[in-house]
């Protein structure tokens, strides 16, 4: 087995966690003010409310992320129309990802060319799971910024926005902004963009790992003609193109990381 993607990058430490969990924390600990009184007079009952109190966090986040694996399984689901059950919670995000594919001009027929799709780098020994492999068509090969990301005291540099094939991961939140990008977004998508091979398994042959496996399962990975972030929210979308791993390391230009103008919408 190869190492994951998702759990190397886990292991980077992101500034923002630490003041989400205490503020999480605080929260909780006001909504449970009268428990925390009465738990204060027994050493016991306070130590047990103490270790509730720090579990909060996880458990709100482990319900975050198996919601984002939902609205996953759910996008997968309307990219192969095929049937899924009813999701109300998930439904909003996946209204915003239909609204992505309109403004993008996406047929799903014709542009989506894959979804859910194992990535490998054997030479460096790491594996992972791209979400879409689409083509995207935009009417230049820059884009203007979004009105409200133009930087007030420089120019506004266009967004590189080629057209062709482009490598999308797709991301949700119920609390950060659309055009949130964390930085091991740039490293995720970097390391998928450098896979070489890609796989198109049965279901006995998961990861190309089994003895049934052969290179019938396999094929290269293409040259893509950008990478981006979709970020899925419960009333609107974001759509960040990323630039260069080796510019995003030294911090040269971080409007590579604004989100890129629709190629529907002529406001721009």
């Amino acid at each position: 087995m190869l190492i994951s993607v998702t759990n190397v990058l886990s292991q980077l430490a992101k500034h923002a966690l630490a003041p989400a969990a205490a503020k999480y924390t605080a929260e909780w600990f006001a909504e449970h003010l009268p428990e925390a009184l009465r738990a204060a007079a027994d050493p016991a009952d306070l130590e047990a409310f103490v270790q509730r109190a720090k579990a909060a966090y996880a458990e709100e986040w482990e319900r975050r992320m198996l919601l984002g694996s939902r609205v996953h399984r759910q996008a997968e689901a309307l990219n192969l129309q095929a049937p899924i059950a009813p999701d109300p919670e998930a439904e909003p995000f996946v209204d915003s990802y239909r609204q992505w594919l309109t403004d993008f001009g996406i047929d799903l027929a014709s542009d989506l060319v894959v979804a859910e799709c194992t990535m490998l780098n054997r030479r460096l020994g790491y594996a992972g799971t791209s979400d879409l492999w689409v083509n995207l068509r935009f009417p230049s090969p820059a884009s203007p910024l979004v009105p409200r990301f133009r930087p007030r005291s420089a120019p506004a540099d266009p967004l590189p926005t080629p057209s062709g094939l482009w490598l999308v991961d797709i991301k949700t939140s119920l609390k950060h902004p659309a055009s949130t990008v964390w930085d091991d977004f740039p490293l995720q998508l970097a390391a998928l963009r450098q896979a070489t091979v890609a796989l198109a398994c049965p279901p006995h042959c998961r990861y190309g790992a089994s003895e049934g496996h052969d290179t019938s399962h396999e094929f290269p990975v293409p040259d893509f003609a950008g990478a981006a972030v979709l970020n899925l929210r419960t009333d609107r979308y974001g759509f960040s193109g990323l630039q260069p791993v080796a510019a995003y390391l030294h911090r040269t230009d971080l409007r590579g990381r604004k989100p890129i103008q629709p190629p529907t919408r002529k406001d721009a």
